[in-house]
């Protein structure tokens, strides 16, 4: 803590104090703003008892300091204190003393002004010591295991002149960052190299730097204090990197196993820090490079030595922190599927998700684009063999999905949240070609099964369901026998079974089952169960009754297929590549009253006509 000592506290004709806290200090002159002294103020009188008070600090991580405004003439040589120091300073009995009341570890006296060339700093032992002034007026002298009692400063300007300059003891010698601003010119020769930027989303990231150390001495704060985090060296850039003409986003990151922080200084003098961007890894991004050198500082959370840093660099607004290169030509995980715009809504694709964890930003969309994926190579090519006014490509999970998908004039569509949590693009004037879909998930990793539909016009997303499916529930007695038949069908089978039955009523909902579940049905038992054979491309129920019909199919392995109106008021259960076995259906209708239905099996089109006839 630094404080005043009141009683020694008083006016004084060399210096006055104020106590301030970490980054706001301010200076305070023996004159009030806008007055003029009298001239018996303006001669060197000696000090009239003041010593300003620094005892211990009672925040390590936010340590205080004391700033003092210093102005007056000068009239004895400093050599006079230290043989060899230039200049003259103030009279003798016009230093600015400072009293240490505990015992510390560092303090360190910073003086700038114009005009100053040397400070004499006198200890409590008797003994004076002179630091010089660099150019621009600066000048610091740091002690180690201070011991209490009196330390008295004197500023030397040159022969004849006054000095007005400004004092500010605290642990840590102030940087000259925060008394001139950042000054590139005045920076130490780069330390770890200077470097062209070339990475593209094709070449993937840029080694800029391997197994250099880390510097971690001074405060990263100087540089912003609301925005900078540990400690770095700022007499030299750890590295520089010159960025082209129309470079377009770019990213500038770091990996070590120690906590890493990190400054970036553009061309135009603008700093941005980061701290933990991947883990505790840093990385700074640009939407817009501005053509130039970057200077780049890496250091530690905390202070001190210790362990080394790689240093990278990537296109676009996500920095790539895996080793993995975006290869546009690769082969899709899935397989290539043709499009049927005579179809409605196309099942391109059922498959387990990625689980992925690299940004879709790694991939060259040019444009925000959330979530992760496994951006080796796309999911599933789609291939359009005619142009389309509109093309919709559509996929549906119970986890939050993500999609990208490149066209083939190279152009990048990304989506989120079309429907629900579910991703869906839908592109104007869709040319033939090769369309590459990417699908991932909203937070790196997740899990699950997705449904990738594709339909001519707008997303049909009634007719899809998500991948996996909803498990039927308990109340539903899928494994009863049947109620109305039991058949098996299969690829052989030559005729479409068509079975004329009544709907029971009922008053047992359906709705909020799953997933286009609607209507009521009688859940102690199915109405037919169909047994399927190896080999069906798919299989489609379907019904056609005098009422709005509804329909619950459950498949061998418990997922349960809804749906309520596939033909204007009949419903349709569509399963592609069905797995063999038994599927129970449930026949219900959207009153809960019943009526006269057709149920049909096939594997190609329905044939929506009612038959009357037992």
């Amino acid at each position: 803590m630094m404080r005043f000592s009141r009683p020694r506290l008083m006016l004084s004709t060399a210096t006055a104090a104020l106590l301030l806290p970490l980054g706001a200090p301010v200076a305070m002159a023996q004159q009030t703003e806008g007055t003029t002294p009298p001239a018996a103020a303006q001669s060197a009188a000696p000090m009239a008892g003041i010593a300003i008070e620094i005892g211990a600090d009672m925040d390590p991580y936010n340590p205080g300091r004391v700033s003092v405004r210093v102005n007056g003439p000068v009239s004895e040589p400093a050599s006079g204190f230290v043989r060899g120091c230039t200049g003259q300073v103030m009279a003798e009995a016009s230093g600015v003393a400072f009293d240490v009341t505990d015992r510390r570890e560092r303090l360190a006296f910073t003086a700038a002004g114009e005009g100053l060339v040397s400070m004499v700093l006198g200890t409590p032992d008797g003994l004076y010591r002179c630091a010089l002034a660099d150019e621009r007026g600066l000048a610091s002298s740091a002690l180690a295991a201070v011991d209490p009692g009196r330390y008295t400063l004197w500023l030397g300007t040159e022969e004849g002149g006054s000095i007005d300059a400004r004092v500010i003891a605290s642990a840590e010698p102030v940087s000259p960052i925060e008394l001139f601003g950042f000054e590139v010119d005045r920076l130490g020769e780069v330390r770890q190299g200077r470097h062209d930027f070339t990475a593209t989303a094709e070449t993937g990231r840029q080694t800029l730097v391997s197994g250099a150390p880390v510097l971690a001495s001074e405060s990263l704060r100087v540089l912003g204090s609301e925005s900078c985090w540990g400690y770095g060296d700022l007499t030299s850039a750890d590295a520089v990197l010159t960025l082209p003409e129309g470079a377009g986003a770019f990213s500038v990151f770091a990996r070590s196993d120690r906590d890493l922080v990190m400054a970036v200084v553009d061309p135009s003098g603008a700093v941005r820090c980061n701290d933990d961007a991947d883990g505790l890894n840093p990385a700074v991004s640009f939407d817009g490079g501005q053509a130039g050198d970057y200077q780049v500082f890496v250091g530690g959370y905390s202070q001190g030595p210790g362990s080394t840093y790689d240093l990278y660099a990537s296109a676009g607004g996500n920095p790539m922190f895996s080793d993995v290169v975006v290869n546009l030509d690769a082969d899709p995980r899935v397989g290539r599927v043709a499009f049927d715009a005579s179809s409605g809504a196309q099942l391109v694709a059922t498959a387990a998700l990625s689980g992925g964890a690299e940004p879709m930003e790694a991939l060259p969309v040019g444009s925000y684009c959330p979530g992760f994926t496994d951006v080796t190579a796309p999911d599933v090519v789609l291939s359009l063999a005619e142009g389309q006014p509109l093309l919709s490509i559509y996929a549906r999970a119970q986890a939050d999905m993500v999609m990208a998908v490149r066209a083939p004039d190279g152009s990048w569509s990304c989506n989120d949240d079309a429907f629900e949590l579910n991703p869906g693009v839908t592109l104007s004037d869709a040319q033939p070609g090769d369309y590459s879909v990417y699908l991932g998930t909203y937070a790196p990793g997740e899990a699950g099964q997705y449904n990738l539909y594709a339909s001519a016009g707008q997303a049909m997303w009634d007719n899809t369901t998500p991948g996996g499916g909803f498990m039927a529930p308990e109340s539903l007695n899928f494994m009863a026998d049947p109620s109305v038949a039991q058949l098996t069908f299969g690829p052989e089978t030559r005729l479409d079974p068509r079975i004329i039955f009544d709907i029971e009523a009922s008053q047992t909902e359906a709705f909020g089952m799953g997933d286009g579940c609607a209507g009521f049905i009688t859940p102690n038992q199915p109405d037919l169960v169909v047994d399927t054979t190896e080999g069906l491309p798919q299989l489609m129920v379907y019904m056609v009754s005098e009422a709005d019909g509804t329909l619950v199919v459950v498949g061998p392995d418990g997922q349960m297929h809804c749906n309520d109106d596939f033909e204007q008021l009949n419903p349709g259960v569509m399963i592609p590549n069905p797995t063999p076995g038994r599927y129970a259906v449930f026949a219900g209708s959207y009153s809960g009253t019943g009526g006269l239905a057709t149920l049909g099996v096939t594997m190609a089109s329905p044939l929506w006509v009612m038959d009357r006839e037992h």
